[in-house]
């Protein structure tokens, strides 16, 4: 049953937020819908909380008729008060007010400190009624559940309330900006709300009939009952709630600033108090019909709404009412932290922030940390609610919380109504009505109500009694004290915005009174204005209204406005009002209102200069002004400060072109070509076209620069520093911000975890560390065996190569043939040793990231048929069945790679296959070239398949000899090309291995060849240089079988002591000479050279495989060969080498 209504609360939480986030789309169906005046109408019922949909009924049963005054308020304001509301609403949206704390602080001077005051007034007020919602969401899920404990659902609900008001309400900074969605939600909940209330009402009736007999209504229409409505307590707590529906801060917002259009108050003219006069006619029903049927049981008045839906044993009722009182609750919550969270934002947390941070010329986008800081209040707001809720709602009714909140709140009326309708009214009969009435709240309020010494009856009374008199003493100080404040410049100008809003078509003076002509007010502009002032807006006038002034003809009241507005851009608006009634009427002016509009004028005119100066100055953006001569004559302190010019430069009537081609001098048009640039700029100016561009200078700042030609002649160029937020857009390109995974944060979170999930989590930790340490550890292992092999393979290649340059000599003697067999097998045996630790030395190369594939196409018949012959050889003697089809295509990938990797696969083939044939195919198919080895060898087990690619693996069924190493360089080889060998095997049947590679665009290969020319090495000198002595002897020995005249040296000093007395023809070097680094076999070639003035051919032979040693050795001209020394290719070289000297002898 918990779970059941959890979960259904959720879902419907749920569905608000998926309503408000398509609201929120910019679809012609969405916005048709959130514009709509109904939806504004039905948004105002957010004023029809908790305290409406369970705390009235409790009221109802209780007192009967003295729960009308709350909803009789809001009605009789709606009904009767329609101008107020409308000139409230028009007010607010002319000066853009953002909330109930803004507006007032604009009206009374934009004094930040009555902003401060009404805002805290506004947190203390909000509170206990937050706190009430809080109260019923709980009263709900324990009256449905009987769960003797409510916290945790308040809890989730709450961070619900929070992430909804967080998301939907923090994702613009301005907070003027219609939120549709938000709209929407809340126009949904207040239809679900009179429904739940009107399904109840009618199931309470049926009830009743069926059990009791007699009047319905006769404990509301008896003497007592309908004496209410003369009591005082009647008329205060209907005073009090015509004052709430304008103070209270999220009433303010939902009907002033989210008003799309001023058109959708003659709707809710009428629909809202519909909707109010509905939900009061259901109430006394329910009242009626729960205290009769639930007589004697012990239930809370208050909860009578849900029980009647209990009673009724409708399942869907239940959900319609359970989810009516979640949605009182939940809008409320959710707009009344909004906009207190605005108003602490923008009054009491950012004016300190900026008090200790001061201004500076940072560009920083500041939005974010004003999202981030309305987030935090909002979170604040809640906790505040919910501990009030822990600590003072035990045992207070909904009803009595509510008017405790109604009875401070409407301390701020004086202010509201004196701002808009009493121009003398000064913000410090603000602070001290504000401060009197809330002295007077505390101590008749909140002490004796805390005290718990009284009952509910005189609790209500109390209150009633309390605000009447608060609000009576408030209004009277905050009446005289502004009688007696002086007033500011300021002060006047903003009451006048307030008081008489400039509304077209009320301040000009019927055209029936007129007895001036055009040409009058032609006059009289040219008089304040100048001539050719005069002359451009009349000409703008005439353009704009598509006619031509007659001066001799009646002016229209168009032109009345034109002319009132344009002296008043000069004068002040009530002082070119005063002037144009006196112009028109023939009527003069007194002495006192000449001084008085000189005053005004002078007062204006001085406030307007000093505050574009102070403006200009304090700007963000850089100004610089030319006249029509292109001369400068005015800028600001930004101006200097982006373009730091000589102090004699900077000067009025300095000609602009010096300005600008002091910059281009600066390199800050990036070009040399410095007239060209300049021109260019001044011809931008002499067209007088506008223009707009940005640009980065030398020093990194982005610059957007925007010019504007003025009337006359000139120009006015802006200058914004835009770094900040081009580095912003660039932020943000290159990262996807996801804020709706901060809205899943907290809403599962429900049960605590038991200890044994604890334990456990906490033992698969310890588990996961060791298997951590020991993956560590492996890793450690495995690099030093890397790091091993690679230094033991370059030590053990230096005796090998010697041993099979021994053997190669021994191949060319002429010796027996069983002397012939044993030096073949030494050769085989030296072979065998050098391909295994070839293989060692590439696993260390491959794992240390030191071999790279030089990727090339490559003709794959060209390249694996020498392996192919060979393979054929090998199963041949094996007495195996050989046959591989190669289909003519080229693949990108690296030769010696493919190489190896088939080489591999084919000798393991051949090698575990005893009997029956082996198939190599290779067949492109599309864009790829498959290679495929097929043998009916041994086959591989199931659970081998993924060991087989390790190292040091060998199959147990095998009877060859080997370690294991060939499949683990074919995997590393592999993975380098982007290619995964696929294994398909059976035991006793043979095994398939596959791989593929891309595709790739044959080479076009010369046909020319050149026939090898035989070269004989009579005569030729060759310096051996190595620090291996058996290294040495062996290519001696080797050398002279060749008929090479060799010579030999150990150490850098013996081989620059041979060249001094033999001029050698080639050099054959190794390149580990000693321990010092830079006395190695490179360097001693070139020393070489140097010293003989010859660039005679030369060889390195190292046992020292990097990439980086055979790129220099082929920027010096010297070529590469790897230990261990394969003669055939010494010997090719050597030829290479003695045809190229033999033909520079001849040349």
């Amino acid at each position: 049953m918990v779970f059941g209504w959890v979960t259904l609360a959720v879902l419907y939480l749920f569905l608000l937020f998926s309503l408000a986030s398509w609201g929120e789309k910019n679809s012609p169906t969405a916005r048709a819908l959130t514009s709509h005046p109904a939806i504004y109408s039905l948004a105002l019922a957010i004023y029809c909380t908790a305290w409406t949909f369970f705390g009235m009924v409790g009221q109802a049963s209780r007192d009967t008729w003295i729960y009308l005054p709350i909803m009789l308020g809001p009605i009789l304001v709606y009904v009767l008060g329609y101008k107020f509301i409308y000139k409230l609403t028009f007010v607010s949206k002319k000066q853009h007010i953002t909330t109930i704390s803004d507006f007032i602080a604009s009206r009374y001077g934009k004094r930040q400190t009555v902003a401060l005051v009404v805002t805290l007034i506004a947190l203390l007020a909000t509170i206990p009624y937050i706190a009430l919602q809080l109260k019923a969401v709980g009263a709900t899920f324990q009256l449905l559940t009987q769960q003797p404990n409510s916290n945790g659902i308040i809890i989730a609900a709450t961070g619900f309330i929070a992430a909804f008001a967080i998301y939907f309400g923090t994702r613009q900074t301005d907070v003027t900006e219609y939120r549709r969605g938000l709209m929407l939600a809340i126009a949904f909940e207040s239809t679900i709300k009179l429904l739940a209330l009107v399904l109840v009402a009618i199931v309470g009736y049926s009830a009743w009939k069926r059990t009791q007999t007699g009047p319905f209504f006769e404990s509301f229409t008896n003497e007592i009952a309908l004496a209410q409505f003369g009591s005082f307590s009647f008329i205060a707590q209907t005073i009090m709630a015509a004052a709430a529906i304008v103070c209270l801060p999220r009433q303010f917002h939902v009907a002033i600033i989210d008003n799309l259009s001023l058109g959708h108050l003659r709707t809710a003219r009428w629909l809202f108090p519909l909707y109010l006069a509905v939900i009061s006619a259901v109430i006394p029903i329910i009242a009626i019909a729960g205290k009769s049927i639930f007589a004697g049981q012990g239930i809370e008045p208050d909860s009578y709404v849900l029980s009647l839906a209990m009673f009724s044993e409708s399942a869907l009722l239940q959900v319609i009412v359970f989810v009516g009182g979640l949605s009182a609750a939940t809008a409320m919550i959710i707009v009344a932290t909004l906009t207190l969270s605005t108003m602490l934002t923008n009054d009491v947390i950012l004016p300190r922030i900026l008090a200790f941070t001061g201004n500076t010329d940072d560009k920083k986008d500041v939005s974010k940390k004003i999202r981030l800081i309305r987030r935090i209040v909002i979170a604040f707001i809640l906790l505040m609610a919910f501990l009030y809720h822990q600590q003072m709602t035990s045992s207070r009714s909904l009803h009595s919380i509510g008017l405790i909140a109604f009875s401070l709140v409407i301390q701020l009326m004086p202010a509201i109504v004196g701002g808009l309708y009493w121009k003398r009214a000064h913000a410090h009969g603000v602070y001290a009505g504000l401060m009197v009435g809330l002295v007077i709240w505390v101590l008749w309020l909140v002490l004796p109500i805390v005290s718990e010494q009284v009952s509910q009856l005189e609790q209500n009374e109390l209150i009633s009694q309390g605000a009447m008199i608060s609000l009576a003493a408030n209004s009277f100080v905050y009446i005289l004290f502004s009688h007696f404040a002086p007033q500011r410049l300021i002060d006047r100008i903003q009451a006048e915005a307030f008081v008489s809003p400039a509304i077209s078509g009320n301040n000009t003076v019927k055209t029936q009174t007129i007895s001036v002509t055009v040409s009058d007010l032609v006059t009289l502009l040219s008089t304040f204005m100048g001539t050719g002032r005069c002359k451009q807006l009349l000409g703008q006038y005439q353009q704009l209204n598509h006619c031509n002034l007659d001066h001799d003809s009646t002016p229209d009241e168009s032109f009345l406005s034109f002319c009132e507005r344009a002296l008043g851009g000069v004068i002040g608006a009530s002082s070119a009002k005063v002037l144009l009634d006196s112009a028109l009427r023939g009527k003069k002016m007194d002495f006192t209102e000449v001084i008085n509009f000189f005053d005004d004028t002078t007062q204006a005119m001085q406030f307007n200069m000093t505050a574009l100066l102070t403006s200009l100055e304090n700007m963000d953006q850089g100004i610089s002004v030319v006249d029509k001569h292109l001369n400068l004559v005015a800028w600001n302190k930004r101006y200097a400060n982006l373009y730091p010019y000589p102090d004699n430069l900077l000067a009025v009537g300095t000609p602009i072109e010096k300005l600008i081609r002091y910059n281009a001098s600066q390199g800050e048009f990036g070009t040399d070509n410095v007239d060209g640039e300049v021109e260019k700029r001044l011809s931008h100016l002499r067209s007088g076209m506008p223009h707009r561009f940005t640009r980065q200078r030398k020093d990194g700042r982005v610059i957007e620069m925007v010019g504007n030609p003025l009337p006359g002649g000139g120009f006015v160029t802006s200058f914004n520093d835009i770094t900040g937020h081009v580095e912003i857009q660039q932020a943000l390109e290159e990262s996807n911000i996801d804020l709706e995974a901060r809205i899943k944060k907290r809403t599962e979170e429900v049960h605590s975890i038991n200890a044994e999930l604890r334990l456990e989590i906490e033992r698969r930790s310890e588990a996961e560390k060791e298997l951590i340490r020991a993956r560590k550890a492996a890793e450690d292992a495995n690099a030093s065996k890397t790091r091993f092999l690679a230094l033991a393979s370059h030590d053990v290649l230096q005796p090998l190569n010697a041993a099979k340059l021994y053997v190669s000599a021994l191949e060319e003697q002429e010796l027996s043939e069983s002397a012939h067999a044993i030096i073949q097998k030494l050769g085989h045996s030296v072979t065998s040793s050098e391909t295994l630790i070839g293989t060692l030395l590439d696993i260390a190369r491959l794992d240390q990231g030191e071999m790279k594939p030089d990727f090339e196409s490559i003709d794959v018949r060209t390249l694996l048929s020498p392996l192919v012959d060979e393979m054929a050889m090998r199963a041949k003697e094996k007495g195996l069945g050989f046959k591989a089809i190669i289909r003519s295509c080229w693949v990108r990938a690296d030769k010696t790679y493919l190489y190896r990797i088939t080489q591999n696969l084919l000798s393991n083939a051949v090698k575990y296959t005893e009997s029956g044939r082996v198939l190599f195919v290779v067949k492109p198919i599309s864009n790829t070239v498959h290679f495929k080895i097929l043998d009916t060898g041994i086959g591989i087990s199931n659970d081998k398949k993924d060991s087989i690619f390790g190292d040091f693996f060998r199959a147990n069924e095998s009877k060859e000899h080997g370690i294991g190493l060939g499949l683990g360089v074919v995997r590393r080889l592999s993975l380098q090309l982007d290619s995964d060998i696929q294994v398909r095997s059976q035991i006793g049947k043979g095994s398939c291995f596959t791989f593929s590679l891309a595709k790739a665009e044959s080479k076009v290969v010369s046909s020319e060849t050149t026939k090898p020319r035989s070269t004989t090495f009579t005569g030729m000198d060759v310096l051996c240089v190595d620090d291996q002595r058996e290294n040495l002897d062996a290519m001696q020995t080797l050398l002279q079988k060749w008929g090479i005249n060799v010579v030999l040296a150990n150490n850098w000093d013996d081989a620059l002591k041979i060249c001094e007395t033999i001029q050698p023809q080639i050099l054959l070097m190794d390149y580990q000479l000693s321990h010092d680094s830079e006395k190695n076999g490179l360097a001693l070639i070139e020393e070489i050279r140097h010293r003989l003035n010859v660039v005679m051919p030369a060889a390195l032979i190292t046992a020292t495989p990097d990439e980086s040693l055979v790129t220099q050795c082929k920027a010096q001209g010297v070529n590469f060969l790897a230990k261990p020394l394969k003669p055939a290719k010494l010997r090719a070289l050597l030829q290479s080498m003695t045809r190229y000297i033999r033909e520079a002898k001849n040349v």
